[in-house]
C-alpha cells in the first residue's frame, strides 16, 4: 500500500502530514521531526540488553525518504537527535554522518531537548546547525517540550511526549497508534516521535484539539 500524507491547515498554516511521521512545511521547504534517539540500541546493549541493532538506519532512512520525496532543503529536528552519551557509538555516529553527507544540499538544524543536554556537544565538524532552546521562523516556534504558543507567533510545533492516539470502548480496544495532537487552546502541535526505537504515551485530548494517527501508512483525522 502506498503510503499517504494528508493535507492540514493549523493556525492558517498550510502543512503536510507525513506517515513517517514528519511534518512537511511548504511554505519553506522544510522537513520538522521530533525525537529520533538515534543509537538508542547501543546504550540498551551496553547495558548488557539484547536488542536489535538497525533502529538507527531505519530511522535515518525514513527521514532521507521524506527529505527525497518532498524536496526539502531544511531539516529541523526538534530535539532529542541522540538518546544518550553513551549512543555515541561507531555505528550510530557513521550512520549520521553518511546520512549528512547524502544530504549535504540540506541545511541541518537541531533545537535541542533534554537528550541532547544529557549527550553534550557533538563533533564539531558535524554540518549541523545547534540552537539551544526555541526558534522562531517566519511567526512559527519550533521547540522540544510542549507550551503555549508565544503571544507574538502563530503557533508553536514540538515534541517530546512521543503521544499516541487509542480507540478505546467499555470492552476493547485498538492499542496505541502514533498521532500529531494539535493542542488548540494553547496553538501547540505535537509531532510523533520518528524514531524506530521509541515508546509511546497515550494523549488526553479536549473537545476542541484535532488528531491525526497514522495507521497503514497512512494519516488519518479522528477529531
Amino acid at each position: 500500500m502506498k503510503a499517504e500524507s494528508t493535507l492540514a491547515t493549523i493556525a492558517g498554516r498550510r502543512f503536510e502530514l507525513l506517515p513517517r511521521r514528519g511534518l512537511y512545511w511548504p511554505d519553506r521547504q522544510a522537513l520538522l521531526v521530533a525525537d529520533l534517539h538515534l543509537g538508542k540500541d547501543a546504550s540498551f546493549r551496553a547495558a548488557g540488553m539484547a536488542v536489535p541493532s538497525d533502529s538507527t538506519k531505519a530511522t535515518l532512512g525514513a527521514i532521507s525518504e521524506m527529505i527525497e520525496e518532498k524536496g526539502a532543503r531544511e531539516l529541523y529536528v526538534l530535539g532529542d537527535l541522540f538518546h544518550a552519551r553513551s549512543s555515541l557509538s561507531l555505528h550510530a555516529t557513521g550512520a549520521f554522518e553518511a546520512f549528512c553527507h547524502h544530504h549535504q544540499d540540506v541545511t541541518i538544524v537541531l533545537i535541542r531537548g533534554n537528550h541532547d543536554r544529557a549527550v553534550g556537544a557533538l563533533p564539531e565538524h558535524w554540518p549541523i546547525r545547534v540552537v539551544p532552546e526555541r526558534l522562531e521562523l517566519d511567526g512559527l516556534v519550533m521547540a522540544h517540550h510542549p507550551a503555549t504558543c508565544p503571544s507574538q507567533a502563530e503557533l508553536l510545533i514540538c515534541g517530546h511526549l512521543h503521544p499516541a492516539y487509542e480507540f478505546q470502548t467499555r470492552l476493547e480496544s485498538t492499542g496505541k497508534l502514533p498521532a500529531f495532537w494539535w493542542k488548540h487552546g494553547r496553538r501547540c502541535l505535537v509531532l510523533p516521535a520518528v524514531g524506530k526505537f521509541t515508546g509511546t504515551a497515550r494523549i488526553k485530548t479536549r473537545p476542541e484539539d484535532q488528531v491525526w494517527i497514522i495507521a497503514d501508512d497512512q494519516v488519518h483525522r479522528v477529531t
